[in-house]
């Protein structure tokens, strides 16, 4: 039996191959465990392709790649008559009964649920993987070419790995919670992570490691096992923590271990807004956090989100006022989107939204020229009325220095973004309706009309999907 796993392509990706399939590749470790013969096909940043022929196809859905996705399905269909096609990934897990063409749906991460399929009988076409074992295994790093992507940490090439899965919190807007909940928190021991970490420096010759935990921190006993057995290794590393759980000890070890960068969804500078999006975090957490990062070396990346329902000019400048006391050495600031499945999509009625795209091409969260996809109105802001502070914040955001190593795409965002398209009048209102906004008298008329059409076809975004950490 012949088994790929596809990862589509994301033709509006600012880089479509920043990390290779992380999911697909634990699948893959999986099913060769199992003794089947797998094959990983990643066309991240692939225009043209050709699908091999395979008794089994599994895709990875997002919001942003259905069609893709569909017309994936169906150049297997015509290789193979008779394939068996299953879709999972994050968008399957909210929407099951999006892909009508599929075999089998998986729900929740599908390494269990993949073999279940592939070696039961009467299986229900919709397959829930509720229960997750341990992260025993090494990714299936061998059947990607990991030079071909583009991540640097400190300039030096990485690869993604994952000691946790899952994430105890359940913030409002969050496009993983419907999973998250779905599956229990599943860790690996701390020699597990050592015994991985060894491998990939001495097969792969390569000393940089993103953690893609959603929160490496979590377990305080473990990460300090951890991080005592991979010192000796000589890694350097990035991870996410999370404030209002960590504490200025783990940032001391994280240094000594050779954290060199640690992320954290700071969100918002508004405690109100922090409580409407279920943070379970106070303002003066974030604050703390980022100092204690500072404080031993370490470059601290806050993300943000803006235009979640609730937000005004008020808001956003306690937002403000946060960035410049807090003073964190990165900041990524996303727009909020409605993603299924999350508690904000699901009950929009109950967080004050009085209209809500369905649109899934305006889901993403910034696009190439700095400014994001707006997708709601809500009892406080219409959706012109946010783009205007959005372009306001963005463009005092942009002035502030970013210091650390940076993405190439985020050194494209800062030189080519919102100030480059406001200066040729190139920026879109939300309704495609020539707008006004303050400013000086020169400056008036900057958001301009174009064929939206041709505006798409021009800018490029990231979302939920590339997972841009």
């Amino acid at each position: 039996m012949k088994i790929i796993l596809i990862h589509p392509p994301h033709p509006d990706s600012m880089d479509d191959r920043l990390d290779p399939p992380l999911g697909l590749l634990y699948i893959a470790a999986s099913l060769n465990k199992s003794n089947f013969d797998v094959e990983i096909l990643d066309l991240s940043g692939v225009l043209t392709y050709e699908i091999p022929y395979a008794d089994v196809y599994g895709i990875t859905a997002y919001i942003s790649t259905l069609k893709i996705v569909e017309d994936i399905s169906e150049k297997c269909r015509k290789i193979n008559p008779y394939c068996k096609i299953i879709i999972g990934g994050a968008h399957a897990t909210s929407r099951p009964n999006d892909f009508p063409y599929a075999d089998h749906i998986v729900i929740g991460p599908g390494e269990n649920a993949i073999i279940s399929i592939l070696t039961k009988y009467n299986v229900p076409r919709i397959v829930s993987e509720e229960v997750l074992n341990p992260l025993i295994n090494l990714p299936a790093y061998h059947l990607i070419d990991i030079n071909s992507y583009t991540r640097k940490i400190d300039g030096q090439k990485s690869i993604p790995y994952l000691t946790t899965r899952g994430c105890p919190f359940y913030c409002s807007f969050c496009g993983l919670s419907k999973m998250h909940k779905l599956a229990k928190l599943s860790m690996s021991s701390p020699e597990t992570v050592y015994k991985h970490l060894s491998i990939i420096k001495n097969n792969y010759g390569i000393s940089s490691i993103n953690f893609q935990d959603d929160i490496f921190t979590l377990n305080k006993k473990r990460l300090f096992k951890i991080l005592e057995l991979i010192k000796p290794l000589n890694l350097k590393f990035r991870c996410m923590g999370r404030a209002g759980y960590d504490n200025e000890k783990v940032y001391e070890k994280l240094a000594e271990a050779g954290c060199i960068q640690i992320s954290f969804g700071a969100e918002s500078g508004s405690q109100y807004i922090l409580d409407r999006m279920n943070k379970q975090a106070k303002v003066k957490d974030n604050y703390n956090v980022i100092q204690w990062a500072k404080k031993y070396g370490i470059t601290s990346r806050a993300f943000f989100i803006i235009g979640f329902p609730g937000e005004t000019k008020d808001t956003l400048d306690e937002t403000k006022k946060f960035i410049e006391e807090a003073d964190p050495d990165q900041i990524f600031a996303s727009n909020f989107v409605p993603y299924p499945g999350t508690d904000v999509g699901e009950n929009p009625d109950k967080y004050g939204i009085t209209n809500m795209s369905n649109n899934y091409d305006d889901y993403y969260q910034v696009s190439e020229d700095g400014t994001g996809g707006i997708t709601i109105d809500t009892k406080w802001l219409s959706k012109n009325e946010f783009r205007e502070l959005e372009i306001k914040f963005r463009n005092w955001l942009k002035k502030r220095p970013m210091r650390g190593y940076m993405q190439d795409y985020e050194e494209k965002i800062r030189s080519n973004g919102i100030s480059k398209l406001i200066a040729e009048k190139k920026i879109v209102s939300c309704n495609n309706e020539i707008s006004g906004s303050s400013g000086t008298s020169g400056q008036n008329q900057f958001i301009h009309s174009l064929e939206k059409k041709n505006w798409k076809e021009t800018r490029r975004r990231h979302s939920l999907r590339k997972g841009y950490v």
